[in-house]
């Protein structure tokens, strides 16, 4: 099994980062493409599996044409909404009908213009599965699990209604419970799809990639995340209640209560509590971010393999991976921003050096050398019009 290396530096990408920005400053943000393709060819070609490397292949050009539909669709819908207010309540349901035709032509043209070896990536997923799972399945989610809070709300109300009031209480926590369920398993169906979509309609030269995903273990992952923010949330609750009795000295007095809180108000314990509190609930919802992101990639990885024979493992945790977001977050609250080319080379290191290929039936140098071979074989296709970058507006 073999790691994947990311070989960039902060120092170098920060000459690329601060070009970039100022030429978007310059150019009132019409540099924006270019900025991207740059930035993308940037980490593509420092990422090195067996002394070979990726590339992306897409221009400037071809970026900013995709960036001016996007703009101009924006524009359109707060100039049409100024003139018709009750137009603008439509227009967004309209874009998001192309949302995933938009996800589609992105897939494939991203895919067309990556490439490993001098070996191009595909897709070639059809548009109506992604109507499917971008659309309908979060549409259905999104109703059944609204039909099930009003049913919670409308039970709650029957709870102030005499000898009702335990029927009502618990029709309440079971719609409660019923609800956040549902809205787990039909996020954790949206996981699944979505990636056996991406990853299944993939493939590298005439190499096809393969999937074996359960919505079960998604559902897991994301109960999991739900548990820890409410744990989080709970703990930092109990804090914030100790933190405004101690701010008030032990000196509380119920029919004086709003001078004891102007008192913890001014207290810099006061202050430096709310901080930390503050800090401890942004490091929750970070933490539980790391965890799932973590889990996730680690049963991708281990349930994906390319032609049969090559496998993948991923040893990203959930600790690396918030220390590396938590320090990366102080580092650029305290540099006003110039430390985000150091924050995104950490990023980018950190999950290539936790990314290992294993290919136990064969010889990955041999598998390579044959695809560049039927790269050469097969040629480049010539995309058509619509082959652009399109959800960078969006």
């Amino acid at each position: 099994m073999k790691q994947i290396q990311f070989n960039g530096s902060g120092n170098e990408f920060f000459k690329i980062w601060i070009v970039n920005v100022l030429l978007c400053i310059v150019t009132f943000g019409i540099y924006y493409p270019w900025a991207k393709v740059r930035t993308r060819r940037y980490f593509y070609a420092n990422l090195e599996y067996a002394d070979r490397y990726f590339d992306y292949h897409a221009t400037g050009k071809q970026l900013f044409l995709g960036y001016l539909i996007g703009v101009l669709i924006l524009l359109a819908i707060q100039i049409v909404g100024s003139i018709l207010p009750f137009i603008s309540i439509i227009l967004p349901v309209i874009l998001f009908a192309f949302v995933p035709w938009i996800i589609w032509r992105s897939l494939k043209f991203n895919m067309r213009m990556t490439s490993f070896s001098n070996v191009r990536f595909g897709f070639i997923g059809a548009l109506k599965p992604a109507y499917v799972i971008y659309m309908l399945i979060p549409i259905l989610g999104y109703v059944a699990t609204a039909l099930l809070i009003f049913g919670c709300l409308s039970s709650l109300s029957t709870i102030y209604e005499g000898a009702r009031s335990t029927f009502g209480l618990i029709a309440f926590i079971a719609a409660l419970i019923a609800a956040i369920g549902l809205g787990l398993f039909v996020f954790g169906l949206f996981i699944k799809k979505s990636s056996e979509y991406r990853i299944g309609q993939t493939r590298f030269g005439q190499g096809r990639f393969f999937t074996d995903l359960h919505t079960k273990k998604f559902v897991k992952i994301q109960l999991k995340r739900v548990l820890i923010i409410i744990g989080g949330l709970l703990l930092l609750t109990v804090l914030a209640g100790l933190l405004v009795v101690f701010a008030m000295s032990g000196e509380v007095n119920l029919t004086n209560m709003s001078s004891n809180m102007e008192r913890a108000d001014a207290s810099p314990w006061f202050i430096v509590g709310f901080l930390a509190l503050f800090a401890g609930f942004i490091a929750t919802f970070l933490f539980a971010t790391a965890y799932s992101f973590s889990r996730q990639r680690e049963y991708l990885f281990a349930n994906t393999t390319l032609d049969k024979a090559i496998t993948f493992k991923s040893t990203v945790s959930a600790r690396g991976y918030f220390y590396v977001l938590i320090t990366n977050m102080l580092l650029v609250l305290f540099t006003i921003g110039l430390a985000t080319p150091w924050a995104k080379v950490r990023v980018a290191r950190y999950v290539a050096d936790n990314s290992w290929i294993q290919s136990s039936e064969l010889d990955i140098n041999h598998y390579l050398t044959q695809k560049e071979q039927e790269q050469s074989a097969i040629g480049e296709e010539i995309g058509d019009v619509l082959d652009v970058d399109i959800d960078i507006a969006i």
